[in-house]
């Protein structure tokens, strides 16, 4: 009777460990599904102003510190912001961005941000005290940077598009 008692126990313990060998495989195999699910999901880059602004500042060269408090850093970016959203290439949380306004049936929109940098330094010189342009300029091409660091702004398009 105990030779039958040990092999029941020795086929529980098998099942037992094969059981648990398998829901390890099941698990490990749907982690491994979801994270390459996951790695092919573009999540969308969302721009925090006062983040740029804290960013921006820190790297400005002193010259350009020396011209500009945050305030100005903060309008600055909202006057870039406001000659993206006038080129169509703003968007609210979700929204498709350049949506209805894309030309010969392309997908991606492009700006032309030397328009968008003429625009903020007209703006800049147009105030009762007028910012220095190349300041405002350094602190457009942080901001690019910026962007482009957060994948906000992704690569140049191709001819082929």
């Amino acid at each position: 009777m105990q030779l039958g008692c040990c092999y029941n126990r020795s086929v529980l313990l098998l099942f037992a460990v094969f059981g648990f060998l398998l829901v390890l495989l099941i698990a490990f195999v749907s982690v491994a599904f979801t994270v390459r699910n996951l790695s092919e999901i573009s999540f969308p880059s969302v721009l925090e102003v006062d983040d740029a602004v804290e960013w921006i500042s820190e790297r400005l060269p002193e010259e350009a510190a020396a011209q500009l408090r945050k305030d100005e850093v903060f309008e600055i970016i909202g006057w870039w912001l406001d000659s993206i959203d006038s080129a169509g290439l703003a968007s609210e949380h979700g929204q498709e961005i350049g949506k209805g306004r894309a030309k010969n049936n392309q997908a991606e929109s492009v700006a032309d941000l030397d328009i968008a940098v003429d625009e903020v330094v007209a703006r800049a010189l147009e105030g009762n005290e007028p910012l220095n342009e190349i300041a405002v300029v350094v602190v457009l091409d942080l901001l690019v940077v910026y962007l482009t660091e957060i994948g906000a702004i992704g690569s140049q398009p191709t001819e082929q598009g």
